[in-house]
C-alpha cells in the first residue's frame, strides 16, 4: 500500500466543483460561513455479471434563521448508476452536501447519501473481483470563529455479504471530518480481500478555512471454495453544517472598564500635550 500526498490534478478536480457549488448565491462583498462535503465512487472491471442491481439516493436539507438577523442556504444532491449490459459493466455514484450562512442566529444542515447494490452468483473455486476508485473532499470556512461554527464530514463504505447466511464477508470503510472548532479527524478499516493500491491525502489550512482531499484506488479479490450468493453494497454519506449564535453583548463591568481605560488614556495624552506646549513657550 502506498501513502503519499495527493496530486495537484486530483485536488483541482475535487476542489473546483465543490467550491463552485458552495459559492453560488453568495455576494462577493458579503462574508460567509461555509461547510461542504462531496464524494464520488467508481467500480469497474467486475469479474461477474450481476443477477440483480439497484441504486439508492437520499437528500435532506434544513435551514433556520432567527429574528431575521441571519441567512442560510442548504443544498444537497446525489446520483447513482449501475450499468450491467453486454457492452459495459460498472457502477458509480456521487453525493454533495453544502451549507452557506451569514449574519447571526442561524443554523443549516445538508445531508446526502448514495448507494449502489449488486447481487452475484459465484461458483465453487471461482474468484470474484473488481477495481475501485473513491474521492472525498471536505471544506469548512468561518467568518467569525468566536460566534460561528462549520462542520463537514463524509464516509465511504464497501460491504460484501453472503445473502444466504447474512454474514458480512469483507468490508472497506473510511470516514473523515472537519470541524472549525476542533480540527480534523478520521478513521478507517480495511479487510484482507480489499487491497488498496493508492491512498492520496492532502490537508490544507489557512486562517479560519480548511480543506481535505482523499483519493483511494484498489482491487477487491476473493476465491470461494463453494458456490456462494453475494451482495456488493457501496454507500457514501456526506453531511455539512453551519451555525451562528448572536454576538455577545459586553458585560457592564467590561464596558465600565473600557470607558475608564479610554478616559485615562485621553487624559494622559492631554497632559503630555500640555507639558509640551509649556516647554515650547519657555
Amino acid at each position: 500500500m502506498k501513502f503519499n500526498h495527493i496530486s495537484g490534478s486530483i485536488a483541482f478536480l475535487l476542489a473546483t466543483p465543490l467550491v463552485t457549488s458552495l459559492s453560488v448565491g453568495v455576494a462577493p462583498s458579503r462574508a460567509a460561513t461555509i461547510a461542504g462535503s462531496a464524494a464520488a465512487v467508481m467500480i469497474d472491471n467486475i469479474s461477474h455479471t450481476p443477477t440483480d442491481t439497484g441504486t439508492f439516493t437520499n437528500i435532506n436539507t434544513y435551514t433556520q434563521a432567527i429574528a431575521n438577523s441571519g441567512s442560510v442556504i442548504s443544498a444537497a444532491t446525489a446520483d447513482a448508476v449501475f450499468i450491467s449490459n453486454c457492452h459495459e459493466l460498472l457502477a458509480a455514484n456521487l453525493s454533495l452536501s453544502a451549507v452557506i450562512g451569514s449574519g447571526n442566529n442561524y443554523s443549516g444542515l445538508a445531508q446526502s447519501q448514495a448507494a449502489v447494490i449488486g447481487d452475484f452468483f459465484i461458483d465453487a473455486e471461482e474468484t470474484f473481483s473488481f477495481t475501485f476508485q473513491t474521492f472525498l473532499a471536505l471544506l469548512t470556512s468561518v467568518d467569525n470563529p468566536q460566534s460561528e461554527r462549520a462542520r463537514a464530514n463524509g464516509s465511504i463504505s464497501f460491504w460484501v455479504i453472503n445473502t444466504v447466511t447474512n454474514i458480512l464477508l469483507d468490508s472497506f470503510h473510511f470516514a473523515i471530518g472537519l470541524d472549525s472548532s476542533s480540527g480534523f479527524y478520521g478513521n478507517a478499516f480495511v479487510s484482507n480481500s480489499f487491497k488498496p493500491t493508492q491512498i492520496n491525502f492532502n490537508f490544507l489550512a489557512q486562517e479560519s478555512a480548511a480543506a481535505s482531499l482523499l483519493y483511494t484506488s484498489g482491487v477487491y479479490s476473493r476465491t470461494f471454495n463453494s458456490a456462494t450468493n453475494l451482495r456488493l453494497v457501496e454507500v457514501k454519506n456526506n453531511i455539512a453544517e453551519t451555525e451562528a449564535e448572536a454576538e455577545a453583548v459586553p458585560e457592564p463591568s467590561t464596558v465600565l472598564g473600557t470607558a475608564i481605560f479610554l478616559g485615562l488614556f485621553v487624559r494622559q495624552r492631554k497632559h503630555k500635550k500640555t507639558k509640551s506646549e509649556v516647554k515650547s513657550k519657555v
